[in-house]
């Protein structure tokens, strides 16, 4: 394989594989949300390289056991990348920073593998603390302060759109 051929890495966040696995809901901006993670998934997820961590393991293991052991299946096959010194004094700089509300750390643990291995791009549903465009600048800032690039925070409706 040339280099150039090397497929982008994408890591995928907890909101993603949840919107996949779950039932179809009956709220129009889920329901669209759900789609559109079924479409990347079944018809351009073989462009890139996906991987998770023990953080996401952590989280899609959480509530009714048989929906537990459906989003376990569908990243069975995916990298898992391992927390380390660097990746948890990220998150730790990036709570402390305020770029990520201390409630949240596993979503700055999300962001803070995403950047420490140096992943193109960080899929996620959640606007709430990762997506968040008012966070976008600071939480770059903050990885750029710690010497690492971020990754691009996107939805999977965004990576559909990647060439």
């Amino acid at each position: 394989m040339l280099l150039t051929d090397r497929k982008p890495k994408v890591y995928i966040e907890t909101t993603v594989v949840s919107y996949l696995a779950a039932r179809p809901s009956r709220d129009a901006t889920i329901a669209a949300r759900q789609r559109l993670t079924w479409q990347f998934w079944e018809e351009h997820a073989h462009r890139f390289e996906l991987v998770i961590s023990p953080t996401v393991i952590s989280e899609i293991r959480r509530g009714n056991a048989e929906m537990a052991q459906h989003r376990l299946n569908l990243v069975s096959d995916m990298t898992r990348l391992p927390t380390s010194y660097l990746t948890s004094n990220l998150t730790q700089n990036l709570l402390d920073a305020g770029a990520i509300p201390r409630n949240a750390e596993a979503d700055a643990t999300h962001i803070a593998i995403a950047a420490v291995y140096n992943i193109e791009y960080l899929a996620t549903w959640n606007y709430k603390h990762i997506i968040n465009s008012h966070k976008r600048q600071h939480i770059e800032q903050v990885c750029l302060d710690n010497g690492f690039q971020p990754a691009r925070i996107c939805t999977p409706e965004t990576l559909i759109e990647v060439n």
